[in-house]
């Protein structure tokens, strides 16, 4: 695959191309991603970017750069496209080109859409989003109204929202809770409580395979896995009140245990 920094081959350019060239720079700076594209502190995020990453100078040239991968994220929140329509329409528009800062040779078009995805993940682990809205309200503060007010995005929130079965928020309560108590045992050099969760997770995979599921087998399965969340409570209780000096639990595991608990009352009631 044959890219290169627009930066880079324009003064290897004959006149003639470089004339088309600038007549390309042109009706990019006057099109809708143009002055996106002047609205954006690419280079400030980029320099924060590589701040941010250790980058091996061993290997291949990346296909993009900082300044590049960064723009890319810009024109799939603003395109909407999947990773590989992206591709796809990248390949064949020189104004997106121009966006990222690459060009691209026709004849050697990107064919991994999966690029997308692999700078999105680089990126996510990286990211310092403090730093980063530092930049953009820098650059956008004087476009901004009402500049102590803050804007999120609903989705981040909707994505959290679930509707779980009986079956399966019975079973999440069972398998964390099995989890911390074989976790806090190992701590402890005890001995870990037995119990019927292997057996049960074995009932519940099958369970899981069926392409339906009956009122007899469900109220079946419901009920051993609500009789494995008590015993499982039971033993986490004698547990704790033993070593109560020796285990101490993060908040969020406090709160996690809590609900764990209202689950099995509330299951109790309904069964």
């Amino acid at each position: 695959m044959k890219i290169q920094k627009i930066s880079d081959i324009t003064p290897t350019l004959p006149f003639t191309e470089f004339d088309f060239l600038q007549s390309y720079r042109e009706s990019f700076a006057k099109s809708e991603l143009g002055r996106i594209h002047s609205q954006l502190p690419l280079k400030e995020l980029a320099a924060e970017y590589t701040n941010l990453s250790h980058k091996s100078k061993r290997g291949n040239k990346p296909l993009f750069w900082g300044e590049g991968e960064i723009a890319l994220m810009f024109l799939k929140s603003y395109t909407g496209l999947s990773d590989d329509g992206l591709i796809e329409m990248f390949n064949g528009s020189i104004h997106m080109q121009m966006f990222c800062g690459v060009l691209l040779d026709p004849s050697c078009p990107i064919k991994d859409g999966k690029i997308v995805s692999a700078i999105r993940n680089r990126l996510g682990r990286i990211l310092d989003i403090n730093s980063f809205q530092s930049i953009l309200y820098a650059k956008w503060q004087d476009s901004l109204k009402d500049k102590d007010l803050c804007l999120t995005d609903a989705t981040c929130y909707e994505s959290y929202l679930r509707f779980p079965t009986d079956i399966k928020l019975l079973w999440e309560c069972c398998h964390w809770l099995h989890t911390l108590l074989v976790s806090e045992c190992k701590h402890l050099s005890e001995r870990i409580p037995r119990s019927k969760y292997n057996n049960i997770d074995k009932a519940r995979l099958a369970y899981a395979k069926q392409r339906k599921h009956t009122a007899s087998s469900t109220r079946k399965l419901r009920r051993r896995l609500l009789r494995l969340l008590s015993k499982l409570l039971s033993q986490w209780n004698r547990l704790r009140k033993q070593y109560s000096p020796c285990i101490c639990l993060s908040a969020e595991q406090e709160k996690r245990l809590s609900a764990v608990r209202e689950v099995c009352l509330q299951q109790s009631e309904l069964f």
